[in-house]
């Protein structure tokens, strides 16, 4: 009962408090959920899915910003250290996201929505990048220094050219129709309220609520 309590918080976004009497006590299952996400079960889980079934075609990398609840706003140890930051719209943090060539999440890096997309990249391409996959990302990711760093893993760039560009490389815009996945990705992560608005105060508890959403993707096909 306490996963199926876990899953109706990630799904209906309400408060631990108001979980329903028929789960059984919320703090039984509160607690619960902070031990798993403390010894890495749900990171472990996510890494055997992903190992055992991942299509290494492509790898697309994308981001994606979640607004910040105002419960979860005043975080211990300030909000830098909680991945939030200030976009121009509200107080968001931002997932960069890593999927295989389907769609299906691999891994992901969270900041605060005003951290650029472009210094997140590179960890995300030397994780997850195999030798021969294409990395598919959108003009945000355009540099010589991504494109490099995916040369170097093996990999070939598949990268929408900024306007801004002087010298365009090749670009193959048949192949970068297929980003499209991990768009809609985001549409079924964020279909969890848990996810589509941040209401966790820690990294590590938010972290854990979307490591969640990624396993179900996996598991729901």
């Amino acid at each position: 009962m306490r996963v199926e309590a876990i899953l109706w918080i990630l799904r209906a976004g309400a408060p631990w408090r108001d979980l329903p009497a028929y789960f059984g006590s919320w703090k039984s299952a509160y607690d619960r959920f902070r031990t798993w996400t403390r010894n890495g079960l749900w990171q472990m889980i996510l890494n055997q899915l992903s190992s055992a079934s991942r299509d290494d075609e492509y790898l697309m990398i994308d981001s994606t910003s979640m607004r910040v609840h105002a419960h979860g706003s005043n975080p211990a140890g300030g909000q830098l250290a909680q991945a939030m930051g200030r976009s121009k719209a509200s107080l968001s943090t931002k997932a960069h996201m890593a999927c295989d060539a389907l769609g299906y999440p691999l891994g992901f890096i969270l900041t605060g929505a005003n951290v650029s997309d472009f210094d997140q990249a590179k960890p995300l391409i030397k994780r997850y990048l195999q030798p021969k996959c294409y990395g598919i990302m959108d003009k945000g990711y355009d540099s010589d220094a991504i494109r490099e760093c995916v040369n170097q893993q093996g990999g070939i760039a598949v990268i929408a050219i900024h306007p801004n560009r002087s010298q365009k490389p090749a670009f193959d815009e048949h192949l970068y129709r297929e980003r499209h996945r991990i768009e809609n990705l985001f549409a079924r992560l964020k279909s969890y309220r848990r996810i589509s608005t941040r209401y966790e105060k820690l990294h590590s508890t938010f972290a854990a609520m979307l490591t969640i959403a990624c396993i179900l993707v996996w598991l729901i096909a």
